[in-house]
């Protein structure tokens, strides 16, 4: 079984470590996307539910015209909640297709009091010079309880290859009243990401994609109905 990311966020005493697990968390929720997959379609019904422990999911496509998607999730145990409602907005730059993902992402820690708000990176569908899909794009996390934000920027290879990094993800994290930066973040988010501390200057590896994704495995449908 993966390392359980979620409910790390509720775990740490201190507000700085929560904010930091929820950092690490935001990153492992991108995954490689898979080209060619048709959404759920609310008309006929579809919907997706997923349980491990207790966690529990329910996802569903609100809208078909514009494609809406919302999320609710809920951990009684680590009292966690999660919503989600978004949609994505297409444009063509001549090369590839850049879907904006417009809407919000919420993660509320119930017995801390806590709302983390954050949007998505956009998602990237390269048609030259080799047809693929990636994350891009600035994701804003802040949390109005604590006076705690994070910025974080995705990026990926230019045109030609000769430019930026495969599944980079770079960032800070600072207090939202002063805007002095306590930590900075950089990596890949399907490698390891590091955090260094501006103060002494110390490197802490906050995620490591292969713990999280190891022993993961596809859920089994138990109840058809």
């Amino acid at each position: 079984m993966g390392t359980d990311m979620l409910s790390r966020c509720n775990q740490a005493d201190s507000p700085v470590d929560r904010f930091i697990s929820v950092v690490a968390w935001n990153i492992s929720t991108l995954r490689p996307p898979i080209f060619g997959f048709a959404p759920y379609n609310p008309i006929l019904g579809e919907t997706h539910h997923v349980s491990r422990a207790n966690l529990n999911v329910l996802l569903e496509q609100i809208s078909h015209h514009p494609p809406v998607s919302a999320l609710h999730a809920t951990d009684e145990k680590q009292k966690i909640q999660l919503i989600w409602c978004q949609q994505c907005v297409p444009k063509f730059n001549g090369i590839a297709v850049v879907n904006e993902v417009i809407g919000k992402r919420q993660l509320k820690l119930l017995s801390r009091g806590e709302t983390y708000e954050m949007n998505s990176p956009n998602l990237l569908i390269r048609i030259l010079p080799t047809p693929g899909v990636d994350w891009d794009g600035d994701v804003r996390i802040r949390c109005p309880e604590n006076g705690l934000e994070a910025e974080l920027h995705y990026g990926h290879k230019s045109f030609l290859g000769l430019r930026g990094s495969h599944r980079s993800v770079k960032g800070k994290f600072l207090e939202t009243s002063t805007k002095r930066t306590l930590f900075e973040f950089n990596g890949n988010w399907d490698r390891t990401v590091t955090m260094k501390d501006n103060t002494s200057g110390k490197l802490t590896v906050i995620y490591n994609a292969e713990e999280v994704y190891s022993g993961l495995k596809t859920p089994t449908v138990n109840d058809l109905q």
